[in-house]
């Protein structure tokens, strides 16, 4: 029986369904590894950084995406954003969902990774899901989140999608 996807992986992972097959994806925050599992199968000739603080978070990621690392499509890394240096090429995509980084301080040092990490044509693309709704959130992440990005350099819009909060950035 297929496991459950959360709406909120669900959305931001379909907001990438225009990857090719053989992008370069970053995922900030992975967690267990919901997204990164599903976006593996989305670039099954790409390569997809499953990205996360957490050293039991990295653990659970690593597990669920073993067959993908052994194929050398993922890889799993225990690091704040701020701290990753990627392997010199660059990612097409990142993702990120419901990573506090970005909103709740000023995010100058990770927007500024973002900048080091991300292909001259390349797109972030961040979601929240505040308690209560996107829209009614008076701590406004997906505002926020945008504002930093547009400091650091990007070119950034929010948008809401079944209440959640969908930032889109794209390298000015």
């Amino acid at each position: 029986m297929a496991r459950p996807v959360p709406d909120r992986i669900r959305l931001a992972v379909e907001a990438l369904d225009g990857l090719a097959p053989d992008a370069r994806v970053l995922e900030v925050g992975c967690g267990s590894g919901v997204a990164a599992e599903l976006l593996c199968a989305k670039v099954p000739d790409g390569h997809v950084t499953a990205l996360d603080r957490s050293a039991t978070a990295v653990a659970r990621a690593e597990a669920r995406l073993r067959r993908w690392c052994d194929a050398r499509v993922a890889e799993v890394a225990e690091r704040e954003l701020a701290a990753f240096h990627g392997d010199g090429r660059p990612y097409d995509a990142v993702l990120a969902v419901d990573v506090n980084a970005f909103w709740t301080g000023p995010a100058d040092a990770e927007v500024a990774r973002l900048r080091d990490l991300v292909a001259p044509d390349g797109v972030v693309h961040l979601w929240f899901s505040p308690p209560g709704g996107a829209d009614r959130d008076p701590r406004d992440p997906g505002g926020r989140a945008a504002e930093a990005l547009r400091r650091g350099g990007f070119a950034a819009e929010v948008e809401h999608v079944e209440g959640h909060a969908h930032v889109v950035a794209r390298p000015a």
